[in-house]
C-alpha cells in the first residue's frame, strides 16, 4: 500500500470516527434536554407545593384567600395586602413556567396543567383585581397571554358539589 492510499484510508476513518461522535453527542444532547425539562417540572411542583403551603399551613389566610378570590372588597385592608402579594407570586410563578415552557425546559403537560390552572384562577374576581395593579410588573408577552385566557363561565375553584 503506497503513502497516498494510507493517507486516503486514515481519512475514511478519521471521518468515521467524527461522524460516530457527532452521533453519541446528539445522543448525550437529548438526553440532557430530557434531564433539563425533568428537573424544571420536579422545581416548579416544588415551588407551586411552597406557594400553597402558605394557604394550608395558615388558617386566617385560608380564609382571606377563599373570601379574596370572589369577593375581594369583603377583605380587610390587611388581609387585601396578603391577597395581592400571594396573587403577584402565583403569576410570578405563571409566568416562569411560561417562560420555561417557551424555552423547552417545561414538558408540554406540565405546562398545560399550569395553563388550566391559569385560566381558572385569572378570571376570579378577586384574582382579576389584583392583576390590574401589579400587571404591569410583568413581561408584555406575559401579559398579552394572560389577558387572552378565554373562559366561558367563571370557574369554582373550591365547589363541593
Amino acid at each position: 500500500m503506497s503513502l497516498e492510499q494510507a493517507s486516503f484510508v486514515a481519512q475514511i476513518v478519521s471521518a468515521l470516527a467524527v461522524i460516530a461522535s457527532l452521533i453519541f453527542v446528539g445522543f448525550q444532547l437529548k438526553k440532557a434536554s430530557s434531564a433539563i425539562r425533568a428537573n424544571s417540572s420536579q422545581a416548579h411542583a416544588g415551588l407551586y407545593t411552597d406557594l400553597v403551603r402558605s394557604i394550608i399551613d395558615n388558617p386566617e389566610f385560608a380564609r382571606a384567600w377563599s373570601i379574596g378570590i370572589t369577593d375581594p372588597q369583603a377583605l380587610k385592608e390587611e388581609e387585601w395586602v396578603q391577597f395581592v402579594a400571594y396573587a403577584s407570586a402565583l403569576f410570578r410563578l405563571y409566568e416562569s413556567s411560561r417562560v420555561q415552557w417557551l424555552n423547552g425546559r417545561l414538558d408540554e403537560e406540565h405546562w398545560h396543567t399550569v395553563e388550566r390552572q391559569a385560566i381558572d384562577f385569572g378570571h376570579l374576581p378577586g384574582l382579576r383585581l389584583a392583576w390590574e395593579l401589579r400587571g404591569h410588573w410583568f413581561s408584555p408577552e406575559f401579559r398579552n397571554w394572560f389577558d387572552g385566557l378565554a373562559r366561558d363561565e367563571l370557574p369554582k375553584p373550591y365547589a363541593r358539589s
